[in-house]
């Protein structure tokens, strides 16, 4: 995995070398739900749906789509808390256009009011389906629970009373102070056949967005709550539970056997919460874990479905589950399946362009630095029994939260 990095025209740029057939080009900007006042909540990703609405070249959304339907690509986004994202992957024969593109629409678009009050209804059905889905009402409820009243907890889209609310001033406002030169990265995947076109390229179709953000992400807070468990209801089937445990963050290396031990519990179906939970017990259809890091915090996360009669003897037999592990109960033969199952996972994950690009920018974002694919092979190469044994540990018991839908 060959990489470089520039700054051109005040944007950092990433140009990673593939042999592929395709080319993705990605811009993440560190504009998300944590940058917003508790007026603006939802604003980010209202101005995502508004960046695909009339633009200075590409006048109307129909012409946008059809510009990248007629040559077979892809064009999409994404808003997190962190940032938001836009791009395109195309045939190597189009990249100027795709960029040409991308370029139009963050740099000109008009924000149409017509378009604004159109588009808010869109985003309330996008909520009401959210609201409809216990999987997502559980993680937003969650997180506003974990978080308390701060943007680290507040739902990604906003609430209805503010996306009905946000005006064309609004967005211009919000697009200006964070949509700039330091505060956004493009990244390229492709032979590099042409870099230096590309790069005069970007200098020009980008050279009027404005250098300098004026506007700062919240400050991070948080404060561990003494109550072990928390519900909301909400009329459901079955009982969907978060069981939680705070984590390490991004900076700190355990993060590495931590993900090890997330795949040693799930991540496939020879998992030990798999097997176990489902398997040999049936007690229900679904059942995840992972672990989460960003700058602040991380949390490991299990995640399932449970019948509402039995739920707490269920939630004991996860406990005893947990309890296991934490007891040390890990074997090299799972620690070996578990290192292969994420080597192998990632890199087919990264043979695609676009792929490639999102773990290039997801490093690059959170750490300012990248870990390439051998390096990534070679901490998890390194990690041995005793490191996981040792991490466990964070899974004990006086460390597990619970929060459920019922």
């Amino acid at each position: 995995m060959k990489y470089e990095i520039k700054n051109i025209a005040w944007i950092n740029c990433i140009f990673v070398s593939m042999d592929t057939t395709s080319v993705t080009i990605q811009i993440w900007v560190n504009a998300g739900s944590i940058y917003e006042t508790r007026k603006e909540n939802g604003i980010s990703h209202f101005l995502e749906h508004m960046f695909f609405k009339w633009w200075k070249k590409y006048k109307t959304a129909k012409e946008v789509t059809e510009t990248i339907d007629n040559i077979g690509g892809e064009f999409n986004a994404f808003t997190w808390r962190e940032s938001t994202g836009y791009y395109v992957k195309v045939a190597p024969d189009y990249i100027n256009l795709a960029i040409d593109l991308l370029a139009d629409m963050l740099v000109n678009p008009t924000f149409d009011s017509n378009e604004i009050e159109k588009e808010k209804w869109v985003i309330v059905q996008e909520l009401k389906m959210n609201q409809d889905n216990p999987h997502k009402v559980l993680i937003t409820k969650f997180l506003e629970f974990y978080h308390w009243d701060n943007p680290y907890g507040w739902p990604v889209i906003g609430t209805e009373e503010n996306i009905l609310s946000f005006t064309q001033d609004d967005l211009f406002a919000y697009k200006n102070s964070l949509y700039t030169k330091d505060n956004l990265v493009i990244a390229i995947a492709w032979n590099l056949k042409n870099q230096k076109e590309i790069e005069n390229l970007i200098k020009d179709k980008f050279t009027h967005l404005p250098e300098k953000k004026t506007k700062e992400k919240v400050k991070y807070s948080w404060i561990q709550t003494e109550k072990k468990e928390w519900f909301f209801k909400k009329k459901v089937e079955q009982s969907h539970l978060v069981l939680w445990i705070s984590w390490v963050n991004v900076f700190d290396d355990r993060k590495y056997a931590l993900s090890l031990l997330a795949t040693i519990l799930w991540w496939n179906m020879s998992s030990v919460l798999f097997q176990e939970l489902r398997e040999k017990l049936g007690l229900c259809y679904y059942i995840w874990a992972s672990s989460y890091t960003n700058d602040e915090d991380g949390l490991f996360l299990i995640r399932a479905g449970l019948d509402k009669k039995n739920f707490e003897k269920w939630v004991e037999k996860i406990n005893e589950v947990l309890d296991e592990i934490v007891d040390g109960n890990i074997t090299q033969e799972q620690l070996e399946k578990a290192k292969g199952y994420v080597i192998w996972k990632t890199e087919i994950w990264i043979e695609t362009s676009d792929e490639m690009v999102g773990y290039i920018l997801d490093q690059y974002l959170s750490k300012k630095e990248i870990v390439n694919l051998d390096e990534f092979v070679e901490k998890i190469k390194k990690i041995n029994l005793e490191d996981i044994k040792e991490v466990a540990k964070l899974l004990k018991k006086e460390n597990r939260y619970l929060y459920y839908l019922e």
